[in-house]
């Protein structure tokens, strides 16, 4: 829904909140409850909050007089039956099962009681531990002589302070956790996890062996075991159980999936050539050892399940031995010796693997290893090679970076094109695994990702697994690692809670069923917001998990918890002694307490960490009703947000959206963006939860795990053709994606994102012929680009791990945000560079003036280059303050004027010129808290922020400009040449971001409010021709009507206001529309609608993205008042012949182009662009 559609069903209830409580309409209560003490109407009046931006269901209840206390009701009375809370969001009655919104801290810190609470009782615990659980009558060392010590509270001092600088330089990270963080593998981390990790971080216990970590390292064990089962492996409690057919399974907790991706790659080498290892160990040692008679009879079962003696078979068949046969040989050489009863004491276990490790490719190294075989190879005509991996080209870069430590060579890393869904193109598997049966080149594994970082695809491990079965009847195998370090906690959506055991693929499809019912479906206690089944592929996937030779998988990542946690599992656990390593300070163990990290890449790791992993899935569960339930939140949101993308683009748009996976082809057709956008986006929780159909689309369409990856490319109106045509060139496409992509990131410390105006954080990358394959050639003819240049094309990520997207309509805000940085780029393409003229409301002639100032662009609509509303606050030279100050009087506008000729965006973003990450001078760096009374959020605000940086600090480049000042006559005076920064960006919207046809102005009169610690200005909001400009100086900063429910409105609402504010004058007469001038004179001229200095306004909270909460204040202009109008030369000049992608002409007139206007040739059924 654009932001027009949201005016006209917003505003037609704006005037409730003027009128008598006997003239409003009546606001549906689904509760029957009396107000609570202590709330308060606004102004002696009842309050109707404003009506959805989406149909509302009617309701069946009495209708029952809104006001605030009401309002709040419905946030706090939920119904224990059904574990539901009934509240109103952006005015829609919904339902929200609150039990995920328990895991996690929040969004806005909601849970900081519960954190605070636990955090203190971690430490209150160790604390006990360290006072009375070991040796309690040991002395005290810190005692209370040396605390009085000068030196010891300087210490003390220097940690608080030290920790003050750093908490004040962390505020300026990415807030990942935030609504708003839409890009990156990472999201806000569970409670549990991060107490878990809280609580054993005081223990310091380093997971490199027992002596070190007797407990976390158990809990490591614990966990890894929990991760085997869900995966679908054998987990047994004692290693007698195992068997070569039906294996026990092992695994660990390394510091993330790069080093479980380079570890697995490090077994499946060493594995390959075990064959090789013994028969080699046998042929020179078997007299010396006594084992001549076990040598003569021990056989292995080859790939057709025949018996086969090991001093027979040939060195393909030996490089090619079924994977688990291969790593039991060392366990069949015991079982042998001891059938054969042979005592020798340097038969036991250490020394005999001693004796075999001596044979490896590690142990010897590649060139002498096979130099040992020169012989064999060269009687059966093969080349010795260490063999051949096969990685889809979406692979991890860990793969490259593993085949270059382990030797293997990045030629050897075969990369295997990807389809048009950006999964594993087969054919081409199977077209290089027979080259390598030919030619008898070794094939040491195959990675299977699941979940790709830039696409979220998941290959197809079902159809690979019978492919390796095809190859195997042909005398060749593999090892096939699934990298699931994005993708793997996926599997605990087939787990049962109640049996926790797999479910079957057909159990989990008919689970959760929709069913039609009038009212809203009356689900568990224990289900959250909506969430949505996995696609059947990725579910047919998941159920093959279990045949994985290993898979990496990530608490860290889509489990929700702190780095570093990555996780490595493996099918068959007794691969792990293929990695074996000694450490002289290292205790071996023995037995259930083997030592984990023995057998892997890592050394010391923190124990925390798998004591983090560990609470977690203690609190959430590997079952459907726990992750698998979150997750399945978080893949509705990721649904959400497909559908968002593939509906954004409008026909008027300069630009042309495609999202990296196509709407499938039984969808396409149906499913335009205008029913994606009416059935989806607009439409109620309760309905969309009803409509199968929608609720299929987003199962079925879409990523397979949470990441959208999409791309834009900028197009042209044809005058001849009356259409679109789309950029070919390839570089100009990546400028526009660079662009876009700077409004929507954040990668370093200052300017902060606040200065900087980023309203959402998504991720780039780029695609390539070679490695993106079909998804490449599929995204290159959808975008129109030059078939004949393979150069990359720019990409956008968008990453949804938050399960609540769709429960607070923030996707709205989200799409809203984007699209105008998206006419943001394409201006920061074609602008042509001008020297900008900037009007500032602020009078400078005070002694106190500090240099700062908010400034406007005097906007052109007939000018393409200077269509925004732009704003922000600038902070000029200090060395220039005294001039400017000289120059000025009481009531002179100051105009600004740049003397480079620069774009819009070079101003507002700092263009390629940006010093960033500057170190803050001494006098800048954080004072302590000591000097605020931290008792109220005004001080809390002030200490955090950065609104007064210095000149010197602020981290954007210097804008050269000539600063003079105008008389009511229009007489220019006092012009002072001067440098300014820009230091924060509050406004920065192009004009033609949503088009606004002569009937579609908004209901009332739009403007931005602002204000620093002292003045409150307002700024008109252009919409589109005619519009006007508009600035005026308010008397008192607004305070809104304050809130029972809402602690602190005003505090927060002043900052709020340092960052603008969008409002609204809905007792302005002349509504929305401009007033226009009755002259006879072609010149279109707005006159000023304000004929009152007092109005009654409404702000929006979410600096105008039109979803958030609404506040009533009172503007009052009597004292300075009005500074500037422009309601002439911002229309001057404007033809609308220029814009013949706006208008149309008809019968010698030109019209309003509407949405639905077949003119539009491109996209005409409004389908084909869906494809």
């Amino acid at each position: 829904m654009d932001k027009h559609s949201l005016w006209r069903k917003a505003f037609s209830n704006f005037k409730t909140y003027f009128q008598s409580p006997e003239q409003r309409p009546q606001a549906p209560c689904a509760v029957d409850s009396t107000d609570t003490e202590g709330d308060t109407d606004m102004d002696n009046n009842s309050l109707t909050p404003p009506h959805s931006f989406h149909g509302r269901r009617k309701s069946t209840r009495k209708a029952k007089h809104m006001t605030w206390g009401r309002v709040r009701s419905h946030l706090l009375i939920s119904n224990k039956a059904r574990g539901t809370v009934e509240t109103f969001v952006d005015g829609d009655a919904q339902e929200i099962w609150p039990k995920s919104a328990a895991w996690f801290l929040g969004p806005k810190a909601e849970n900081s009681d519960l954190l605070g609470e636990l955090v203190k009782s971690a430490v209150d615990l160790h604390v006990e531990f360290r006072k009375f659980k070991y040796f309690p009558l040991d002395p005290n060392y810190v005692t209370s002589d040396i605390k009085e010590q000068k030196s010891f509270k300087e210490a003390e001092n220097n940690i608080r302070d030290g920790l003050e600088e750093l908490s004040s330089r962390l505020n300026n990270s990415v807030p990942f956790f935030n609504f708003r963080s839409q890009g990156h593998m990472l999201w806000d981390t569970t409670i549990a996890s991060n107490i878990g990790y809280i609580a054993a971080l005081f223990y310091n216990q380093n997971n490199v062996a027992s002596m070190a970590s007797g407990v976390t390292l158990q809990l490591e064990r614990e966990v890894s075991k929990e991760l085997c089962a869900m995966v679908g492996y054998n987990v047994y409690q004692d290693e007698k159980d195992h068997t070569t057919e039906n294996p026990g399974s092992w695994g660990h907790l390394p510091n993330g999936g790069t080093v479980a991706n380079l570890e697995a790659m490090w077994a499946a080498r060493c594995l390959k050539t075990n064959g090789l290892t013994f028969r080699k160990m046998l042929d020179e040692k078997s007299d010396k050892l006594g084992l001549r008679k076990v040598y003569d009879k021990f056989t292995f079962k080859n790939l057709k399940g025949e018996n086969v003696l090991l001093k027979k078979a040939s060195i393909w068949e030996l490089l090619n031995i079924p994977i688990d046969e291969a790593i039991d040989l060392f366990d069949s050489l015991l079982e042998n010796i001891k059938k054969e009863k042979i005592e020798n004491k340097d038969l036991d276990f250490d020394n005999l693997f001693r004796c075999v490790k001596n044979f490896t490719l590690e142990q010897m190294g590649a060139m002498d290893f096979f130099r040992m075989f020169k012989k064999e190879y060269k009687n059966a005509n093969m080349e010795p090679s260490m063999g051949k991996w096969f990685s889809p080209g979406t692979r991890h870069y860990s793969w490259d970076t593993g085949a270059n430590i382990l030797g293997l060579g990045r030629d050897n890393l075969v990369k295997v094109p990807v389809d048009q869904h950006s999964r594993m193109d087969l054919l081409k598997l199977k077209e290089e695994l027979q080259k390598c049966l030919v030619k008898k080149i070794p094939v040491i594994g195959v990675t299977v990702v699941f979940g790709s970082t830039q696409e979220g695809a998941v290959d197809d491990l079902e159809n690979l697994l019978r492919i390796r079965e095809v190859f195997e009847t042909k005398g060749l195998t593999f090892y096939i690692h699934v990298d699931g370090a994005w993708g793997g906690y996926f599997a605990s959506c087939l787990v049962q809670k109640d049996k926790l055991m797999r479910m079957r693929l057909s159990t989990y499809s008919s689970r959760n069923n929709v069913t039609r019912s009038p009212r809203p479906v009356r689900r568990e206690a224990c289900d959250p917001f909506l969430d949505a089944k996995l696609s059947t592929h990725f579910t047919t996937q998941l159920v093959c998990l279990g045949q994985a030779n290993s898979i990496t998988l990530d608490p860290h990542k889509s489990g929700f918890c702190p780095y570093p946690a990555g996780g490595l599992l493996y099918k068959n656990g007794n691969i792990r002694k293929f990695l074996a390593q000694t450490a002289a300070y290292v205790s071996h163990g023995t037995g259930k307490n083997d030592e984990i990290n023995l057998y892997g890449i890592d050394g010391s790791k923190p124990g925390a960490a798998s004591a983090g992993v560990w609470l977690s899935h203690k609190v959430i569960g590997l079952h459907n009703k726990g992750y698998g339930l979150l997750l399945q939140q978080s893949t509705f949101s990721a649904g959400v947000m497909y559908a968002l993308w593939c509906s954004m683009e409008r026909r008027q748009d300069p630009f042309t959206i495609v999202p990296g996976i196509p709407i499938k082809e039984n969808f396409k057709n149906i499913w335009t963006k205008s029913k994606i956008r009416s059935e989806i986006l607009e439409a109620e929780t309760g309905d969309l939860r009803m409509n199968e159909e929608a609720m299929k689309f987003i199962k079925e369409n879409g990523p397979d795990t949470l990441i959208n990856s999409l791309s834009i490319n900028i197009r042209y109106w044809d005058k001849k053709t009356n259409s679109w045509e789309n950029n070919k060139n390839v570089a100009k496409q990546k400028d526009f994606i660079n662009k876009f992509y700077k409004r929507c990131s954040h990668s370093y410390e200052k300017p902060s994102m606040v200065d900087r105006g980023i309203q959402v954080i998504l991720n780039s990358t780029i695609w390539t012929k070679n490695a993106n394959g079909g998804a490449y050639k599929y995204m290159k003819e959808a975008l129109g680009l030059d078939e004949k240049d393979d150069e990359s094309i720019g990409v956008i990520i968008n990453t949804s791990m938050s399960p609540w997207l769709r429960a607070q309509k923030t996707f709205k805000r989200i799409g809203l945000i984007i699209r105008n940085e998206m006419y943001n780029a394409y201006g920061a393409i074609h602008d042509e560079p001008q020297n900008l003229k900037l009007v500032s409301p602020n009078l400078t002639n005070s002694p106190e003036w500090s240099g700062s100032i908010f400034a406007e662009l005097e906007t052109s609509f007939s000018n393409p280059s200077l269509c925004y509303h732009a704003l922000g606050r600038f902070v000029f030279d200090s060395k220039d303050i005294k001039k400017i100050q000289e120059k000025s009087s009481c009531k002179l506008l100051m105009r600004i004027v740049t003397r480079e000729k620069m774009t819009v965006y070079d101003l507002m973003t700092g263009g390629d010129k940006e010093n960033i990450n500057q170190t803050p001078t001494q006098e800048r760096k954080p004072s302590s808290r000591k000097n605020f009374a931290m008792e109220n959020i005004k001080d809390k605000i002030e200490f955090y922020s950065d609104y007064d940086l210095h000149y010197q600090d602020i981290a954007m480049p210097e804008v050269s400009v000539t600063v003079s000042f105008e008389t009511k006559d229009g007489r220019i005076q006092g012009e002072v040449d001067t440098k300014m920064k820009l230091g924060r960006v509050l406004r920065y919207q192009h004009l033609g971001r949503d088009f606004v046809d002569e009937d579609d102005y908004p209901p009332s009169q739009e403007y931005f409010l602002y204000a620093d610690d002292k003045t409150a200005y307002l700024s008109h909001c252009p919409n589109r021709w005619p519009d006007f400009q508009q600035q005026i100086q308010l008397d008192q900063i607004p305070v809104p009507q304050a809130k029972a429910e809402v602690k602190n409105c005003p505090e927060l609402f002043q900052e709020a206001m340092k960052r603008g504010v969008v409002v609204y004058l809905p007792q302005c007469e002349t509504g929305g529309r401009p007033v226009l001038s009755r002259s006879k004179t072609k010149t279109t001229v707005c006159r000023d609608p304000l004929e009152s200095h007092f109005y009654n306004a409404l702000a929006w909270s979410d600096q105008g993205a039109f979803t958030g909460e609404m506040e009533q204040i009172t503007l009052k202009f009597y004292d300075v008042g009005k500074r500037w109008f422009n309601g002439k030369k911002t229309n001057a000049g404007y033809c609308k012949e220029d814009f013949p992608h706006l208008y149309k002409q008809e019968g010698g007139r030109w019209m309003d182009r509407r949405e639905d206007d077949s003119d539009y040739e491109v996209d005409s059924s409004d389908s084909d662009s869906d494809s």
